[in-house]
């Protein structure tokens, strides 16, 4: 019975979801929302390709946390990035499901196990850290610099001061190797109704825990990579919003769209059908651009992460394939020389 309900709250919210989307959609001007669309032309592929390159190098990222041989090849784990990146853009709830579907189908599918999880585990602390820092950085240089005005002000509050206490925890943990993971796993398994289903294994929790933070605490070479490569990832993601954003006849500059990502992350962390667009389409209203501009950013990054995982995927099958076919069609010749004939 609370299965049943469970199934149609989802189903109540996400057809009151596809309402605000339409709503929205009619509100803002389809004629002109189609108009941006169509106006991305070819550079819709460049915001594919920027995205792919994002996953890459967080991809390249999370190689490094793995421990042990045998790893996944690279492009296997690029393939598993994009698959949980399908994950959350299909059912519309982004990290929250993207995140826990790469952790799952690594450990899984990539035949990791419990280092798997670590290494996803780490990589997402890493990266999470990295974006809190940039959060930081940004809302408190504009809060000093800009006179901005309005609910702008506190949406930059809010991620300064959120941004900064989430670091500053991921630092302690780091740091003083505090179990949080066991802690949130017994207060997990404390809650009423749901907690049976989320009882941990305790001696599990402790060796991810440990991973995590022989990941987190190498070496100083080891980690100045890891921030780098997390950097570079970060970058992207602000160069895909420029060159988004460009691409529909908008002039920004690479700090305004920077600025911009930032301001919208809060947006991206769990996302909604039509909620999403709909913050989108005010905090760029706040920002003093057109609302129909931040809900289309908006539908691109949905649209990119779809169509990035279905070319990906693609792509990388289609070279499997074509490996594992040369591969045997060579074995007869190399035999036939190995024997001398």
């Amino acid at each position: 019975m609370r299965r049943r309900h469970a199934e149609l709250i989802r189903a109540g919210a996400f057809l009151v979801g596809v309402f605000l989307l339409g709503t929205l959609f009619v509100r803002l001007g389809p004629a002109r929302i189609l108009s941006l669309l169509t106006s991305l032309g070819w550079n819709f592929a460049v915001v594919v390709l920027l995205f792919i390159a994002h996953e890459f190098v967080r991809t390249v990222a999370i190689r490094r946390c793995l421990r042990g041989d045998p790893r996944p090849s690279l492009d296997e784990m690029l393939r598993i990035r994009l698959l949980g990146e399908a994950a959350g853009a299909v059912t519309r709830t982004g990290s929250l499901a993207a995140e826990p579907a790469r952790a799952w189908l690594l450990a899984n599918r990539g035949g990791q196990g419990l280092p798997g999880y670590s290494a996803a585990a780490g990589e997402l602390m890493a990266n999470s850290a990295i974006s809190a820092a940039v959060n930081v950085a940004v809302a408190g240089f504009v809060l000093v610099t800009a006179s901005l005005k309005g609910p702008v002000v506190v949406l930059a509050h809010t991620l300064l001061w959120g941004s900064l206490v989430y670091l500053l925890v991921i630092i302690g943990i780091v740091i003083s190797r505090v179990r949080i993971l066991g802690v949130c796993a017994r207060a997990a398994a404390r809650l009423p109704l749901v907690g049976r289903w989320l009882r941990a294994d305790a001696t599990k929790v402790r060796t991810i825990e440990d991973a995590i933070s022989s990941v987190l605490t190498e070496g100083l070479a080891a980690v100045a990579v890891l921030v780098l490569l997390e950097i570079a990832a970060q970058a992207i993601l602000v160069g895909e919003v420029y060159w988004a954003i460009r691409s529909m006849g908008v002039a920004v500059s690479y700090e305004s769209a920077l600025f911009i990502e930032v301001m919208t992350r809060v947006l991206t962390i769990v996302e909604f059908v039509g909620a999403t667009e709909m913050g989108f389409a005010i905090v760029f209203t706040w920002l003093g651009l057109p609302a129909p501009i931040g809900f289309t950013l908006s539908l691109v990054k949905t649209l990119r992460s779809l169509t990035a995982a279905g070319v990906g995927i693609g792509l990388l099958t289609g070279i499997e394939r074509s490996s594992a076919a040369w591969v045997p069609a060579r074995r007869p010749q190399s035999a036939m020389l190995d024997s001398g004939g």
